[in-house]
């Protein structure tokens, strides 16, 4: 799809954007909690790729240069905006933290038959958001790597390609985040 897009075949990069933009989207919306400001990034994430696509080392995974732009152009946004932003007040309450094209929901699944009970549901999507908002005081990196290992199911190596560091830093990042929100959630959940 590369080579076509570079030949200037406007289907291909069509195809393209399709193929990506729900997981595009979704890291950009994990990364800054805000519908509008995801559904930005996913576009400026696009355009940035379609402009730098000539630097694609085509023996690379395709996949993590788009993340990689994806993850960074959040990274700057939330750099540009400051910390004060939280999760809106509304996907709190409904336990969901991606109301976007694959619909991601954060509310926790408890397990067993009680899962539907008002009260349980009521917990679970309480538990989200004080997860949510311990996930947002986060450093960005260590956000960044949360997200990717723990919400898209990457892998530290892939996490590195994407965030362009060694394996072990983006593994690193990752232990440390997790200390981090267990000293933000001891006592609170």
């Amino acid at each position: 799809m590369v080579k076509d897009i570079r030949e200037g075949d406007e289907r291909a990069f069509e195809s393209l954007v399709r193929k990506y933009q729900d997981q595009v989207f979704n890291v950009a919306y994990r990364m800054v909690g805000d519908r509008e400001e995801a559904l930005d990034l996913a576009q400026e994430t696009f355009i940035k790729a379609y402009q730098g696509l000539d630097s694609f080392n085509t023996r690379m995974p395709f996949r993590a240069w788009l993340l990689r732009i994806g993850t960074n152009s959040a990274i700057d946004h939330l750099r540009r905006r400051g910390r004060g932003r939280q999760v809106p007040a509304e996907a709190m309450a409904q336990g969901q933290w991606a109301p976007g094209p694959a619909n991601v929901s954060l509310a926790f699944d408890p397990p067993g038959p009680d899962k539907d009970i008002p009260e349980n549901v009521s917990v679970s999507n309480e538990t989200a958001g004080i997860v949510q908002e311990a996930l947002s005081e986060l450093p960005d990196n260590y956000k960044a790597v949360m997200v990717l290992h723990h919400m898209e199911g990457m892998s530290y190596s892939q996490i590195g390609a994407v965030m362009g560091v060694p394996r072990n830093t983006a593994k690193t990042w990752g232990h440390r985040a997790r200390g981090l929100l267990c000293e933000a959630l001891e006592g609170v959940i």
